[in-house]
């Protein structure tokens, strides 16, 4: 339990320096949406967070399979998928960058 508590605190810090108007608050959103659940889903969403890390470019492709994931698409999925505004993926994941890059944490 003191490990769960410890993760959580360190993603609550990270949270707290995230710009709300930020790519990566609309994406940090987006997966909130998600809400994958059910038999490994912390696997499944470790994995998928991974794949999106190694291949950013597939991101349009990427928020699909994460909704498809529990076979529900949801309004809170498509809102936060629309504001997420990807006209321009690569431009997105750059900035994206920069606003992680910028954190002290």
């Amino acid at each position: 339990m003191e490990s769960q508590k410890h993760l959580l605190a360190k993603n609550m810090a990270f949270l707290m320096l995230v710009a709300p108007d930020s790519n990566l608050a609309k994406l940090l959103r987006f997966c909130l949406a998600t809400r994958v659940t059910g038999e490994n889903s912390g696997k499944i969403a470790e994995d998928m967070s991974r794949e999106l890390m190694e291949k950013p470019s597939n991101l349009p492709y990427w928020t699909q399979d994460v909704m498809r994931i529990d076979s529900k698409y949801t309004t809170e999925e498509w809102e936060a998928l629309g504001k997420m505004d990807l006209k321009d993926t690569q431009e997105f994941i750059n900035q994206l960058w920069q606003e992680l890059e910028s954190l002290d944490l």
